[in-house]
């Protein structure tokens, strides 16, 4: 049932960057919002890694851009190759395919749908998909263990099989370590439940340390008591107070902020041709409306499944460098539509309301548009990553 869950939630990321997002977010949408509704559910929506920053960790950008692209598209790639194994073998009438990856490991599908689901994670890592990942890899664990038993009523022979290869990594790895930590244990049964247990936990601190991480990772500045500045792009402290600096220095900007004055802002610096801007505020983003389905948007799904076919997905996405900038300036609440305070900015639960938008230039100092966008992204009023 997690493994089906999560095959559900995936389709966040897989149909929110084709032309067919808007209507998914009409029907997805209201359940991301009741989670926000609740301190007690709020956090389930919130981000473990940076999706709309660039960071200083390679570690992190890797993680992302090189990694987990590939994970994801790859992942599921191979998992169709071996399916169409497995079921001509069926055609055949084999009991147990032993040919191509399943040489070496026992449940090769499994695992390409766990690699497929950890690059997800890194695509769009809201903590609901991460808690999904770590139940979907038990669920995989179990459900294998049940197929084995399966097998082994058909064909007593499977039981050579299983001996001379891992279930999921060659060379059973996971058996080694269970057997150095466990195996000396005289019930069996409490020493499954305690490595099973501690998989779990561990799994669930490298979460919580990846955000932590992240946090740690981010161009981000506090240029007044109740304001937060955070960079797309990588920049240094003073520049991006001088960048926010001329966009305050509009009448216009000032005007606007004053009615947000008891409110908790953050400002983030995009690049003026930021490819998600979408997920900040709606300005009017024609080529994403219902009906207007262009093949650039099918082109950018295909560069996901098999990231080689679309090397300027980065720069696409998070735009260029340069003295451009779209500031856009947004008031964090909490779950209960107040402000929280501002060292609770980053909390999981916290939400962003766009406010105000300002396009400025660093190198002549001129601030050329301004724009008070509706009180929503371009998804509506769904919770979207503050980095």
């Amino acid at each position: 049932m997690l493994a089906v869950i999560y095959g559900l939630v995936m389709f966040e990321v897989i149909i929110m960057i084709s032309p067919f997002a808007f209507y998914f977010y009409a029907a997805y949408g209201p359940t991301l919002k009741w989670l926000n509704h609740s301190r007690a559910t709020a956090w389930l929506t919130g981000f473990l890694l940076p999706h709309a920053v660039f960071t200083t960790s390679p570690f992190l950008e890797f993680l992302r851009w090189d990694l987990g692209r590939y994970a994801f598209g790859l992942g599921l790639v191979t998992f169709f190759f071996l399916a169409v194994q497995i079921y001509g073998s069926r055609l055949f009438g084999r009991k147990v395919v032993t040919s191509g990856a399943y040489r070496y490991i026992r449940h090769p599908q499994y695992l390409c749908l766990s690699i497929s689901a950890f690059g997800l994670f890194t695509m769009w890592p809201r903590v609901i998909i991460f808690l999904l990942f770590v139940g979907m890899l038990f669920a995989y664990y179990f459900l294998a263990r049940v197929e084995e038993r399966r097998m082994l009523v058909l064909d007593p022979g499977y039981a050579e099989h299983m001996r001379s290869m891992g279930m999921f990594l060659p060379g059973n790895p996971g058996g080694r370590v269970f057997k150095l930590l466990f195996g000396g244990l005289r019930d069996q049964r409490l020493a499954h439940r305690l490595a099973i247990g501690s998989w779990a936990l561990v799994l669930l601190m490298a979460g919580i340390g990846l955000r932590a991480y992240t946090l740690g990772h981010i161009s981000r500045s506090t240029d007044a008591v109740n304001r937060e500045v955070i960079s797309v792009y990588p920049m240094a402290p003073e520049t991006m107070q001088h960048v926010v600096g001329l966009a305050l220095a509009d009448s216009r900007v000032e005007e606007a902020l004053h009615r947000e004055q008891y409110a908790t802002l953050v400002v983030h610096i995009l690049p003026h041709n930021y490819g998600m801007i979408g997920m900040f505020a709606d300005v009017e983003s024609h080529h994403m409306r219902p009906g207007n389905i262009h093949l650039s948007r099918f082109k950018y799904l295909a560069g996901c499944l098999l990231p080689f076919l679309d090397v300027h997905q980065r720069t696409d996405l998070m735009g260029s460098e340069g003295h451009e900038h779209r500031l856009v300036f947004s008031r964090v609440d909490g779950p209960d539509g107040r402000p929280v305070p501002p060292e609770h900015i980053f909390d999981l639960s916290a939400k962003m309301t766009p406010v105000y938008i300002a396009d400025v230039n660093s190198a002549s100092g001129h601030v050329s548009e301004t724009i008070e966008p509706p009180r929503r992204s371009f998804w509506g009023d769904v919770k979207m990553p503050i980095f």
